[in-house]
């Protein structure tokens, strides 16, 4: 650290010399070198840049050449496909197809098997006796409920521990007498569980429910109006609660075995398999099966048929297979029938799906999918999407039709993309080789520059009808004649005239292993300006950071000698400082002396 400066004895500025003194030597000794460095690192910055810039021409490059060629994403393979009627058919490409006008006849279209369980879950002769608010998946409400005879209100108020035949045995109460039993309404609950309200007198006009009732019973039992003055649930009454645990009584569903491993089953839709417990709810069993997409099936429970139903996630006409394990829950479910190996589907139980069938080009085609893959068309590359069966006049099928032709817009966009990029290769480095640029006057980069110019304005040796750039549309632009333009009409014309001399031109990589296309060579030129070994911008960029390296070694030292030039110089005036001091005090002493 540098000793401290007073100027005490001689009183002179002391700090303000050394300070001028180092400032002086620092200005002639570290100061350039630390110009110079800055200028590296502006060198390096905008080299940095500019490789960017290359590399952006580099990658247009590739789209066009055999590099990019064997990707999934060949832009010269892309077609327009436009449907006469999207309603009822569209079609995708995934690779070349021919130019064509593609007849479609849709006869039908493919559906899903459907599973359901063959009979209501939780009804029948022991429905009476369920809990009335248990019914309805344990929707059924308690409460108030009014009844209109010929336009007399009778009402009943059920109670929440109230059974289904509580509710029955009240409503046949109503207006009854001590003479007479019989009353205005009669309820009763068949063997199969469905229930009917009827007014004893036939030719009365029975009305169900008021805005002021507070029990939900004619939309919990889907009681609807059946013949005038009568009453009867759309389907059989249940009391199955899909929240609960499925082994518990109150699920409604009965008996469930589980003889597995510690208590445990296994169900097994379409061979994936899912293990049940005391525990597992229909719910649970329900999400389980959803989240499987390996089952191939939506699982669902609908409260309105009390019935549980797969529904299949693939079209056509196969079945759902259903095992079970060590439990007869599929039986509880009513989807089979049968234990062990007699185990079997119950029949009317699964609604097939059906198979597509379509006219393509007047040939025959039934597909389990509604998505029609080359395969079965016979056209290749071509898939095609049928929504719903054509219509025509007299029940006769119509046909639309898919237009395909080539679509050039990629091929366009990747040109546009070239030719950006190219025109910013090209200024940058003008700028950058020019008198007051970066790497002015820098010999190799304008060697390169000349050399991709030219690149643009060569000949090229292929097998098709054009052989310049020129010939499809680019070239060099009318207002900047050092970058490139594209004529659209002319291109648009080259592209649908002969698209196939438009790739040779570019890039012969399509068809053989020559690299002769403009594009092959334009590349080749960029990959070597680009060598991450050997290439220009490597060996720049190696030779700038060893100036950068050097130059702040000698940086470093330019500092060292400058502290110690500064320590130097603050010793030599602190002594002088020092003499001073003593000749003062010398010199009052002597003063004194002599009086």
């Amino acid at each position: 650290m540098t000793s401290t400066i007073t100027g005490l004895g001689s009183g002179f500025d002391i700090n303000g010399w050394v300070s001028s003194l180092v400032s002086a030597k620092q200005s002639s000794l570290v100061s350039p070198l630390q110009s110079k460095l800055s200028t590296l690192q502006s060198t390096n910055s905008a080299l940095s840049g500019l490789k960017t810039k290359y590399s952006s021409l580099q990658s247009a490059l590739q789209t066009f050449t055999k590099t990019m060629y064997d990707s999934q994403s060949d832009m010269w393979t892309n077609t327009k496909i436009n449907s006469s009627d999207s309603n009822y058919a569209t079609a995708t490409s995934s690779g070349a197809v021919s130019a064509a006008s593609v007849n479609v006849v849709v006869e039908n279209i493919a559906t899903a098997t459907v599973a359901k369980s063959f009979k209501s879950l939780g009804s029948g002769e022991d429905i009476a006796n369920a809990q009335f608010t248990t019914l309805a998946n344990n929707q059924a409400k308690a409460g108030s409920f009014s009844m209109f005879v010929d336009n007399k209100e009778y009402s009943i108020d059920i109670k929440e521990d109230f059974t289904l035949q509580d509710v029955i045995d009240e409503i046949n109460k109503l207006g009854t007498t001590e003479e007479n039993s019989q009353g205005v309404l009669h309820a009763e609950l068949d063997k199969d569980g469905y229930l009917t309200i009827n007014a004893t007198n036939q030719s009365a006009k029975l009305i169900l429910g008021s805005s002021g009732d507070t029990s939900n019973i004619v939309s919990a039992l889907k009681l609807y109006d059946s013949k005038g003055n009568g009453f009867k649930s759309t389907n059989a009454i249940s009391n199955v609660n899909s929240a609960v645990a499925m082994s518990d009584e109150k699920s409604g569903l009965g008996h469930i075995d589980f003889n597995g491993e510690n208590g445990t089953g296994t169900i097994k839709i379409n061979g994936i398999e899912f293990e049940i417990d005391k525990n597992t709810s229909l719910n649970g069993l329900i999400s389980k099966i959803n989240g499987n997409a390996d089952a191939h099936v939506k699982a669902s429970y609908d409260s309105l048929t009390n019935k549980m139903i797969l529904t299949s996630t693939q079209t056509g006409k196969i079945n759902i297979s259903l095992e079970e394990e060590n439990t007869n829950l599929l039986n509880v479910l009513s989807l089979t029938e049968g234990t062990g190996d007699n185990e079997r589907l119950i029949e009317g139980s699964q609604n097939l799906g059906e198979n597509a069938l379509v006219y393509i080009n007047d040939n025959k085609v039934i597909s389990s999918s509604n998505t029609i893959t080359g395969e079965s068309s016979g056209i290749a590359n071509l898939s095609i999407t049928i929504k719903k069966p054509t219509t025509g006049k007299d029940d006769v099928p119509a046909s639309i039709s898919l237009d395909i032709e080539p679509d050039y817009t990629k091929v366009k966009d990747a040109l546009k993309t070239f030719v950006n990029a190219y025109n910013d290769v090209v200024s940058s480095t003008k700028s950058a080789v020019a008198s007051d640029g970066t790497m002015a006057h820098d010999s190799s980069l304008s060697s390169i520059l000349n050399t991709i110019k030219s690149a643009t304005t060569t000949t090229s040796e292929n097998d098709g009808i054009y052989t310049m750039l020129s010939q499809i549309g680019i070239s060099t632009s009318t207002s900047d004649p050092t970058k490139l333009s594209i004529d659209d009409t002319k291109l648009e014309k080259a592209l649908k005239e002969n698209f196939e001399s438009v790739k040779l031109l570019l890039s012969d990589g399509y068809a053989n292993d020559k690299d002769t296309g403009i594009f092959d060579k334009l590349l080749t030129n960029v990959n070597t300006v680009l060598d991450s070994t050997s290439g220009f911008f490597t060996n720049k960029t190696q030779s700038i950071d060893s100036q950068i390296t050097l130059m702040n070694s000698r940086i470093e030292r330019a500092n060292t000698q400058l502290s110690k030039y500064e320590a130097r110089v603050t010793a030599q005036f602190n002594r002088m400082d020092s003499i001073m001091s003593q000749l003062s005090t010398q010199l009052s002493t002597f003063q004194a002396y002599l009086g």
